[in-house]
């Protein structure tokens, strides 16, 4: 069992140290004394910082005039509800941050620009930013040296660790995955670490609770495209975000990737699914290459044909590209393909959202076998919660057989809604009994979809 001020700590890094949205989350989970390791604390500077100013905020009242009854009641609230020192805490530190953080991000882009020969490529969207990165770094490092941001880090930080650790003058790629909740923050990474290529991905409804609306998540994502020559930028043409600011004329000429339109620079001419991974063809000037791959679903090939797309941009041999296609493996919980027994798990339980969520149902739909989903749904979706999740529920009565959701919830609620009487669907407490509930299924089911698994502050 953690004590208050760790488990509090966790979730106002899990929240981004937002002190607003931490605020948000304690008035409703106030007296929380425990946390589950699903994304543990990590001791990162910031976090440490934190602590220790914390800590020292103990001291003071030391000092003040008043009976032992007091004091030791007093330090009995805030060792059992540590937030107000923790807000305070935030407050202390953010010149020092301020300081830090532009100090930070100047080193790191002299590291980058005085580099001898790196090209630096940035990816963002909605989602699908670390799959394309992990697949465009296996092709990338078959041909040369590669070095890229590891699982998720996206952030100020998190990059700068990577670039003060890990960049050295015998790289040749740097891929560099770039994050973002608001306007601005993309911007800031981009002035940070000047990319040469862009990648985004999807432009969609995931944290649509922090930008409030499609069109600032939009703009917030092309803002990588905007630092880079169109020609050097490839965008997903099937996202209709994307295509509708790719008609304006500052983005004439930015290649293009496609399951559906042929016009696009690279276009999935046609893909099968199997057990064991997926195959697909890709037109690119006119040429068809095939592909075979252990990636599954088309939100996978979603992704690869990016990477393909991108390490063609580069000027990647084909046949390198093809080898270390057949070589790449799921991202963990990303689409991740597990056999239990004559039972296929698919874990998507990293993350979720709409569309994502609804392509993985659709790649079902076409497939033999008895079928199972287990999902808490999707979070961030703000006013469209609602509405969302509704439609995906009546999706996915249209697919499987039994629908488990993970904890009784506003998101649970309008699946259920949506679901209706067409399909059993029962509810689980919370993700502790997932995994008994996934091996029971494992024995009387062909697919099982575990679609998400929550972090601590939801």
């Amino acid at each position: 069992m953690q004590n208050p001020l760790r488990a509090q700590l966790h979730i106002l890094q899990l929240e981004g140290y937002d002190w607003k949205r931490f605020t948000k989350w304690w008035l409703k989970h106030p007296l929380t004394f425990t946390t589950s390791q699903k994304k543990p604390l990590v001791y990162t500077f910031k976090a440490k910082l934190i602590l220790v100013v914390t800590l020292i905020l103990f001291i003071p009242p030391l000092f003040l005039r008043l009976s032992y009854l007091i004091l030791i009641t007093f330090y009995l609230i805030l060792l059992l509800e540590p937030f107000p020192l923790l807000i305070l805490s935030l407050v202390i530190i953010k010149p020092y941050e301020f300081i830090r953080r532009f100090l930070t991000k100047e080193t790191c882009r002299r590291s980058v620009v005085g580099h001898p020969h790196l090209a630096v490529i940035g990816i963002t969207g909605s989602y699908g930013k670390t799959s394309t990165k992990d697949f465009l770094y296996e092709i990338l490092s078959h041909a040369s040296q590669t070095l890229k941001t590891p699982e998720s880090y996206n952030t100020v930080f998190g990059i700068a660790k990577v670039i003060q650790m890990q960049l050295h003058r015998k790289l040749n790629y740097f891929i560099c995955e770039m994050g973002a909740y608001v306007r601005g923050e993309i911007k800031e990474l981009v002035h940070m670490v000047p990319p040469d290529y862009a990648i985004l991905t999807v432009i969609g409804s995931q944290h649509l609770e922090r930008f409030k609306s499609i069109e600032n998540t939009t703009l917030a994502k092309f803002e990588l495209i905007d630092a880079v020559k169109p020609e050097n930028a490839l965008a997903n043409l099937d996202n209709q975000f994307i295509s509708n600011q790719l008609e304006l004329p500052d983005y004439q000429g930015v290649k293009t990737y496609s399951f559906i339109s042929p016009a696009a620079d690279f276009f999935i001419k046609s893909h099968h699914l199997t057990t064991s991974g997926s195959n697909l063809e890709v037109v690119h000037l006119t040429k068809t290459y095939s592909f075979d791959t252990k990636l599954f679903g088309t939100g996978n090939l979603e992704n690869l044909v990016a990477a393909i797309g991108m390490a063609f941009m580069l000027g990647i041999d084909p046949k390198t590209i093809q080898k270390s296609v057949l070589e790449i493996t799921p991202s963990p919980h990303r689409l991740q393909l597990i056999s239990l027994g004559k039972c296929i798990l698919i874990d998507n339980a990293y993350s979720s959202n709409e569309t994502g969520f609804t392509k993985i149902i659709a790649d079902l739909k076409s497939l033999p076998g008895k079928k199972a989903l287990i999902t808490p749904g999707i979070i961030e979706l703000g006013d469209h919660t609602e509405a969302i999740h509704e439609k995906i529920g009546r999706e996915a009565a249209g697919v499987f057989d039994r629908i488990i959701l993970v904890g009784h919830s506003e998101r649970t609620e309008n699946l259920a809604r949506g679901i209706g009487q067409k399909v059993k669907a029962d509810y689980l407490p919370n993700n502790s009994s997932v995994w008994p509930t996934i091996d029971a299924l494992a024995k009387t089911y062909d697919w099982i979809l575990l679609e998400n698994d929550l972090p601590d502050n939801f």
